[in-house]
């Protein structure tokens, strides 16, 4: 029997911005009926925007729990034949999402993986930010305890300044301006700080100027907008 693929497939960083995926992408929803999702509203949302052929209703949509033992059994699909789709509540699944345990299971019993082109907000703001793109690191959420956090940012200036290498995080979005406070307060005055808000959105901000600049911004502008932050040089 041949077997499925398994599909990495993007979803509009904003809501129904479907002009933000390629033809192929959709091309490929529109085929598939089995999908691996991050959150089964989010998809259904998506899905339906996308105008599936099939009704929501008869299509299977499994959501991502984290219990290896369920997660491989939705997939044995995929050795049955039928292609599966992974979908990340925004952007690319498996970059600062889950999806890297379906992907490793189809590696692990010979099943075809294709990555679908679309929007990631990580990659937007560091081709935005003027940073190097040449070596880069994603560290996810750092601490929200600012003790911890004020470490970790010293600690990333470090390695930013010692290796030239750029250094992206986020936060929560009703968290934005304590992490910008803690970053003015802990970083060094001429450190550069990207803050890429609202990727794709109509309302989109991408700013990057120095520590001692952002000390002077109304940090109110980002709050409870999903921000993405980078530092480099």
């Amino acid at each position: 029997m041949t077997k499925g693929i398994l599909y990495m497939m993007p979803c509009p960083i904003v809501e129904k911005h479907l002009d933000s995926l390629s033809k192929e992408t959709i091309d490929i929803l529109h085929e598939t009926t089995h999908f691996l999702v991050e959150r089964a509203k989010t998809a259904r949302h998506f899905i339906k925007a996308a105008q599936h052929p099939t009704p929501i209703s008869d299509l299977i949509i499994h959501e991502i729990t984290g219990h290896d033992q369920e997660d491989n059994s939705f997939l044995n699909n995929l050795l049955r034949g039928e292609n599966v789709a992974v979908i990340s509540e925004a952007g690319c699944p498996g970059i600062a999402d889950p999806g890297a345990l379906a992907v490793a299971y189809a590696h692990q019993n010979g099943i075809k993986v294709v990555p679908l082109v679309g929007p990631s907000s990580i990659l937007l703001a560091l081709m935005a930010s003027g940073f190097s793109g040449q070596s880069f690191v994603f560290h996810g959420y750092l601490s929200n305890k600012k003790p911890e956090l004020i470490k970790e940012l010293r600690q990333l200036e470090s390695t930013m300044l010692r290796t030239g290498q750029t250094q992206i995080f986020m936060e929560t979005p009703y968290r934005n301006g304590f992490m910008l406070e803690t970053i003015c307060s802990a970083l060094h005055p001429g450190t550069k700080l990207c803050v890429a808000c609202d990727i794709n959105a109509p309302t989109e901000l991408i700013l990057s100027q120095e520590v001692a600049q952002w000390k002077k911004f109304d940090i109110m502008k980002f709050h409870k907008r999903p921000c993405i932050f980078i530092t480099g040089r």
